[in-house]
Order: structure tokens, then sequence, then C-alpha cells
């Protein structure tokens, strides 16, 4: 009986070491440690050194919102663990990151989007910013500037021809929105590299910025009324 019971504590011990492996461990292949421990936080939904581990693979991954929902969750349970860990540099922000989704959520209010918009585009993860910008728009599609904003983050996360689409419904609705000019023409010359066409609405954004001039100070105007320049002379 006792060999037995030595034998199944050894398996016990066995196992154990093998979940503080992997869920401890960095590896190369993050496909097979992500499967792995989604394993075991099937059987063990508490185990925050895996939910950890599990966090930041999504963060590496590039999916952020699963990344910041999976270390929230796990300072819910352990928060000691979790501030002490490695990922802990990032807690500040995905905890001020939830709390606005949750308020948002319960809210619908375009503000509270645009904030996450801007919070994750500062970031560089361009993907979760036009989430939230399109979400934004979802209440409010007159807002001209932070459609611009997704189409910028359309364009950044490579999404071009949805980046024009979105400038173009900003100039249906107001063809000489100076903005919307400005990045028409910068998105063709620079992604589409149509010169030609990009000068169409560079003069465009050039005479809104001309006519606008006094609600511009003096730093901000040349600045912008300089590059336009430049661009109409390439």
């Amino acid at each position: 009986m006792w060999r037995v019971l030595g034998v199944i504590a050894w398996c016990i011990s066995f196992a154990y070491a093998q979940t503080h492996s992997v869920c401890e461990t960095e590896r190369i292949d993050s496909q097979s440690a992500k499967a792995k421990i989604e394993k075991i936080l099937i059987e063990e939904p508490s185990n925050t050194v895996c939910m950890l581990q599990l966090a930041n693979i999504y963060l590496k991954r590039g999916q952020i919102a699963r990344g910041f929902e999976l270390l929230v969750d796990a300072y819910t349970i352990d928060p000691h663990h979790v501030e002490n860990s490695q990922i802990a540099t990032v807690l500040p922000f995905a905890l001020k990151v939830t709390n606005l989704k949750q308020q948002a959520a319960k809210s619908n209010d375009k503000r509270i989007w645009n904030e996450l918009g801007d919070g994750y585009f500062e970031m560089g993860i361009f993907s979760e910013a036009a989430l939230m910008y399109k979400k934004s728009l979802a209440v409010d599609g007159m807002q001209h500037m932070i459609r611009l904003k997704l189409a910028l983050a359309l364009q950044k996360n490579t999404q071009i021809y949805s980046a024009l689409e979105a400038v173009q419904k900003v100039l249906n609705a107001e063809p000489d929105h100076l903005f919307a000019n400005y990045y028409m023409g910068k998105f063709l010359a620079y992604d589409m590299k149509n010169r030609d066409e990009a000068r169409v609405f560079f003069r465009r954004a050039k005479e809104s910025l001309i006519a606008q001039q006094k609600e511009f100070d003096y730093l901000e105007y040349t600045n912008l009324l300089s590059d336009i320049t430049q661009e109409l002379e390439k």
C-alpha cells in the first residue's frame, strides 16, 4: 500500500513539476506552450503562474486585449504575485484599460471609447485603437477627427484601402476638411504611390489651411503650411 501511495505521490510531484516548467519557462515554440498552458488552466483555472505566462504569450503576439484580460484576472486572484512578476510593468495600463472598457460597455460613452483608442494608438497597438474608434463612431458617426484617427490606425496596421475609405467618408460629408484632404494626399502619395492624384488633395488642404489661418497658432500653421508646400513641389 505504501509503495502504491509512493508511486501516486511521485506521479503528482512529476505532474506538478511539468506544470511549473511549462508555465514558467520561456519557449521558442509559443504555440505549443500556449496549447499546454490552456489545457492546464482548464483543470486549474486559478493557476496564476500559468495565467501570467499565457498573458505574456498573447501580449507578444499583439493580442493585447486578451493579454490584458488574463493579467487583470490573475491580479484579482493573487495581487501580490502579479505585482512581483516580470509582466507587472504593464499592469497599471491593463487595469486602466479594463476599467475604461467596463465603463464604456455600460454607458456606451463615445468619449471613453476615444480615450481607449488614443491610449492604444500611443502605445502603437493600432488594431485595438481602430476597434475602439469604430465603437465610438457607432455611437456618433459625425466625429470627423475620430474617423481620421481611425484612418491613421488602419494605415498603420497596413489596411490602406480601409483607411482611404474612412478618409473619403469625411470628405463626402465635408469636402473642404483640412485634415481629410491632407491625409488623403499623404496616403495617396506614400501608400498608393500616386503623386499626381495626391497633389489635388494637397492643394485643397493648402487652401483650407490658409482660409483657417486664424484658428492655428503661428508655429503650427507655419509647420503645416511648409509641409504641404513641400509635398506640392515633389
